[in-house]
């Protein structure tokens, strides 16, 4: 088992755990699987069955000395499965902040303390309006690009046009935008990750709120862009794809710490180990 499979056994674990928890009512929750054109949803024990008989299918091609069409269906098989997996993490990662949401909306408290009763379908709005991100005060020792992530933070929480889960989404950036050019900051950071990271917290997620307000609110949820989504559906793309960038970034940033970990490892070993010829 990979070490992505591991990780998210252990993240589906979690989940379950929070839902049993805080008595959360999973058809409130987005769920897992695909949704075909003619708007038929299959679950993910479904798509399994599918994506590892295919699998299946392809493996035996090449012992049955099918190359040239084992070729073919391994490649599709590839693409699709990134593909899904790609589509799976976004439902993930809808489903953390649902439950979030869901947490948030009880004060924390688990199923049977005193508080807030448990959300159902109808709650879910009202929940998500209370988990939007804490407002963030600049420091005259910002850098500029966290003085500009924090005007856009103000920007998100002061305006009407955002719904709670689009403000949470831009929250989940900022709690990995802000330890990140922090860390970036330090000498000896990569240069073109520092500006990788700078470039999103002061232009790319600041267009793309400027972008999506310059729009007349009434359009945002009616019309439709030649990609056939709406402004609202464009917004949470980006901010979805934003999510994944800085992901990326901050995995960088961590296999340079433990890369410059090693290498000083490696440099104590060979000033200090005693060799055998001092025995």
């Amino acid at each position: 088992m990979s070490r992505a499979d591991k990780d998210d056994d252990k993240a589906a674990e979690a989940e379950a755990q929070e839902i049993e928890r805080y008595g959360i009512d999973e058809r409130t929750l987005t769920p897992i699987g695909l949704t075909t054109p003619g708007g038929r949803f299959v679950p993910e024990v479904v798509v399994n069955v599918v994506r590892f008989t295919w699998l299946g299918v392809w493996i035996a091609l090449f012992a049955w000395n099918q190359t040239a069409i084992a070729l073919v269906v391994m490649f599709a098989w590839i693409a699709a499965n990134g593909a899904y997996e790609k589509h799976r993490k976004t439902l993930r990662r809808e489903r953390r902040r649902q439950i979030q949401a869901h947490i948030t909306a009880r004060g924390g408290l688990p199923t049977g303390a005193s508080g807030p009763a448990t959300v159902t379908s109808a709650d879910v709005p009202a929940a998500l309006a209370s988990a939007a991100p804490a407002p963030v005060s600049p420091s005259l020792s910002a850098t500029p690009a966290e003085r500009a992530l924090t005007r856009t933070l103000r920007r998100v929480e002061g305006s009407e046009r955002f719904e709670r889960r689009d403000a949470v989404l831009v929250g989940e950036l900022a709690d990995v935008l802000f330890p990140l050019l922090a860390k970036v900051a330090e000498p000896g950071a990569d240069p073109l990750v520092r500006q990788d990271v700078e470039k999103i917290a002061t232009e790319h997620l600041p267009d793309s709120v400027d972008a999506y307000l310059a729009l007349p609110a009434e359009r945002v949820r009616t019309s439709r862009n030649s990609a056939g989504r709406t402004p609202l559906e464009e917004l949470r793309t980006q901010l979805d794809l934003l999510l994944t960038g800085c992901e990326q970034l901050q995995e960088s940033v961590l296999r340079a710490d433990v890369a410059r970990q090693q290498e000083q490892s490696r440099f104590l070993e060979q000033k200090f180990r005693p060799s055998g010829l001092d025995l």
